[in-house]
This record gives structure tokens, sequence and C-alpha cells, in this order.
């Protein structure tokens, strides 16, 4: 299991808090891993590879992780920890329904195209991870897929959305939508990732709207 305190600097379970250089010699292990998993996919990649790739001794990534699943896992748990933090927010707002719905699909869209390498061990590698590991995964989207369900059915008893649309339905293409970003956004693109959201929205939003 890789230890926790080696990434947010707290004591290990020695008491020992980790020095400045490991903190940051392990930040790049997992910058570069991610960059690696999302180029070669991750059962092709190896950790011995990612060691070479950061100048490492054969062995020598072991210093700063435990295993090649910990490493993933710990990715995925850092987009996690994002993503909750946004998603929080807007739970916790007192902003109507719909005011909502624009607000997850506009910031969902945006973060996963700014974290084009993270998103998308997010949404493909997860299942690579151990049965323990994959149902924390999906009891987070869960949560994401219920609010919003939730918030397209407060939205239609207060009259603002369309009584004939399927809350849930409409829930999973949202997200499909929002999830394909890491498939195809460039950063060079033509389109912002925050401009990206905010099409997504209005394509979304707008068709359920009662006009």
């Amino acid at each position: 299991m890789v230890a926790r305190g080696e990434v947010d600097g707290a004591p290990d379970a020695r008491g020992r808090k980790p020095s400045r250089k490991r903190q940051t010699r392990r930040a790049q292990v997992l910058e570069v891993a991610a960059r690696m998993f999302h180029e070669r996919g991750y059962q092709t990649t190896t950790t011995q590879e990612i060691g070479a790739e950061l100048g490492l001794l054969k062995g020598s990534i072991y210093y700063y992780i435990s295993s090649k699943e910990d490493l993933l896992f710990e990715l995925i748990e850092q987009y996690h920890e994002e993503t909750r933090g946004y998603f929080e927010a807007i739970v916790g707002s007192d902003r109507p329904p719909v005011a909502k719905i624009r607000e997850l699909i506009i910031t969902s869209t945006a973060h996963t195209a700014r974290h084009l390498s993270r998103s998308s061990l997010f949404y493909t590698e997860w299942r690579a991870l151990s049965e323990e590991r994959q149902q924390v995964i999906l009891a987070e989207r869960e949560r994401h897929e219920k609010a919003l369900i939730s918030w397209i059915a407060q939205a239609q008893a207060d009259g603002d959305v369309r009584a004939d649309v399927d809350p849930k339905l409409t829930a999973l293409a949202i997200f499909g939508m929002v999830n394909s970003v890491y498939r195809w956004f460039r950063p060079d693109g033509r389109r912002s990732a925050e401009e990206v959201g905010e099409a997504f929205c209005a394509l979304a939003v707008d068709g359920l709207l009662v006009h």
C-alpha cells in the first residue's frame, strides 16, 4: 500500500517526516507515471520504464512506491479528491437545481479537459484495480449520478424541466458527453476547456428546459 504520508509530507509509521527532496522526487514519479499510463496504457507500462524515464537505477523506483497498482490507485484518488472539491461545493450551495446542473456540466468538462492524463486513467484504467478498490471508484461515481438525477427531478417538479424527460437516462447522457472529453480534447485546439464546458452546457440544458 502506498504510504500517504510520503505524498502530503505527514510523518510515516515510524514518525519520520519524508525529506523535501523525497517528496519532490515522488511527485515527479506520479507525474511521469500518469503521462506514461495515459500514452502507453497501464498494462503495457512497467515500473522499470517509469524509473528509467526519470533516470533512476533499476529497482530504485520502489524507494518511492510500493507497487504499480498502488501507483495507479493513488493517481485516481488524487483525481477523486479534486472532483470532490467542486462537487461538494455545488451540492452544498443553495442555488436552484438547473443552476447546479449547469455548474456541474461546465466545471466537470473543464476539469476533465485540463487534466487529460489523470482523467483518462479515471475513466479507462480503473478496471485494472482490485475489486475492493474498484468499489471506491464506483461509489464516487454513483454519488455524482444520484445527485444529477435528483436535480433533474427537482427541476421537473419546479416546472423548469420538461415532464417527458427521463432523469436517469438524461443524467447518463450528460455524463457520457462530459466524460468523452479526455478522448479528443487538445489544449492547443480552437476552444478552451471552459468554452467546451459552456458549449456542452448549452447543448444539454437548453434541450431540457420548458420554453
